[in-house]
């Protein structure tokens, strides 16, 4: 799922077609034995921001002789362009997507289960192939795994009177540090959310009524409601911290960036993004640091998670070369490198892969598996989140109360699921 901040970073990836694919492209279907043929693969981003997957993927091609075909595309036009290839009939045969999208192509059986005979699961950490699991079958593996945690100014924090060495650790302690390092003009808050985008207003309010002791979804994906109190508590205390008038061309991470924004929601991937766009000015451990998600005082640790997942389509004719080169773009040079990136393939000993995996950053992360969640995995999560984010948004710009704007999250679902 990419957020706002990971959408602007990849909104420049213009779209790059370095093999021709399609109906009219003869593909090879893999006979027993090593993998061979044709394959082609779709991604999000661009040649220029991938120089070590391109890399792995010459590799590939000349150790295994396999055709490689990519295709690159911006990030809002992946999933548009993927529904209408397989409406087409002509699927690539690998593609890269949010987990959020995987159970509603499962659920009309476009995807392949993993060949476990080219990939072996057990290489995964536990819990981390659950999102892209649909009705107990094993549709993908993760790559970009991002368990949330708070990104907070420690200069902000000192301005505001605030330990730079404290952060917030409970939801309570946010609303009141955040009222702190709020300006009178609101042009400088404390925790801006993410409005606007849908996966993480439903990460958010998931996590947040999970948190006391809620379910914003009913086992079974059959009813989901906002309209219960800890859904409107979730509303009611998003829509008072944060401006949603606030806007950056990189979102939610060029506010961090300029300090008008005190605290942020992220993954793992904003730390080395941060120093991509000035080192000298946010430095990690001086500027800014990192902590744990939080929780409601008392209450579990509920952390929000995404991850995007390698698929194959269930009509590719050459499935175990599809899923032996997903497993060769999982291995250990990828694992290394992705994650000086802030980038994580959470295979066994991902943090052994590079000095980055002994980083503050990803002991966080390493210490919130046990507690990710993934929020709804039905084949309705987009309609789902889109309806999360009108709610969360209506709120916070005063044109609805919580309940009207719950009723109407309420009513729109009831239609989607």
């Amino acid at each position: 799922m990419a957020d706002l901040t990971r959408r602007g970073l990849l909104a420049a990836g213009a779209l790059t077609l370095l093999a021709g694919c399609g109906k009219d492209q003869p593909r090879q279907q893999a006979a027993g034995g090593g993998p061979h043929g044709e394959v082609t693969v779709w991604l999000h981003g661009s040649q220029d921001t991938g120089q070590q997957f391109q890399e792995l993927v010459h590799r590939y091609i000349a150790e295994f002789k396999v055709d490689v075909k990519l295709l690159y595309l911006p990030v809002g036009q992946l999933d548009a362009k993927l529904l209408t290839a397989f409406s087409g009939g002509a699927p690539p045969d690998v593609f890269k997507i949010g987990h959020w999208s995987f159970p509603a192509h499962a659920k009309k059986k476009r995807l392949a289960p993993v060949d476990t005979k080219a990939l072996s699961l057990q290489n995964y950490e536990p819990g981390t192939t659950t999102p892209l699991t649909y009705q107990d079958v094993p549709y993908g593996v993760p790559i970009d795994f991002n368990p949330c945690m708070l990104y907070y100014r420690k200069d902000r924090f000192e301005e505001a009177g605030l330990d730079p060495d404290k952060p917030p650790a409970t939801w309570e302690e946010v609303a009141d540090y955040s009222a702190k390092l709020t300006s009178g003009d609101r042009r400088r808050v404390g925790l801006q959310w993410l409005y606007g985008d849908p996966q993480w207003a439903l990460m958010t309010l998931t996590a947040l009524v999970r948190g006391k002791g809620g379910e914003l979804v009913a086992a079974g994906g059959a009813k989901a409601s906002l309209a219960t109190e800890q859904g409107l508590k979730a509303l009611t205390y998003m829509a008072g911290i944060g401006n949603p008038k606030l806007s950056n061309p990189l979102g939610a991470l060029g506010l961090f960036y300029s300090g008008e924004a005190a605290m942020v929601v992220s993954g793992a991937f904003l730390g080395p993004a941060l120093e991509k766009l000035g080192k000298d000015k946010l430095t990690f451990g001086k500027q800014y640091g990192v902590a744990p998600m939080p929780t409601w005082a008392g209450g579990p640790p509920v952390v929000p998670a995404y991850t995007w997942g390698w698929g194959v389509a269930k009509d590719s004719p050459n499935q175990f070369t599809a899923w032996h080169l997903v497993n060769y773009l999982q291995g250990a040079p990828s694992v290394t490198a992705n994650l000086d990136n802030g980038i994580i393939i959470p295979t066994k000993g991902w943090r052994d892969a590079g000095p980055r995996g002994e980083s503050e950053i990803m002991k966080i992360v390493a210490d919130s598996l046990p507690h990710v969640d993934f929020g709804p995995i039905i084949p309705g999560t987009l309609e789902l989140a889109k309806a999360a984010a009108g709610a969360v948004d209506s709120v916070a710009h005063g044109k609805s109360t919580p309940a009207q704007a719950a009723a109407a999250f309420d009513s729109t679902v009831r239609l989607a699921l």
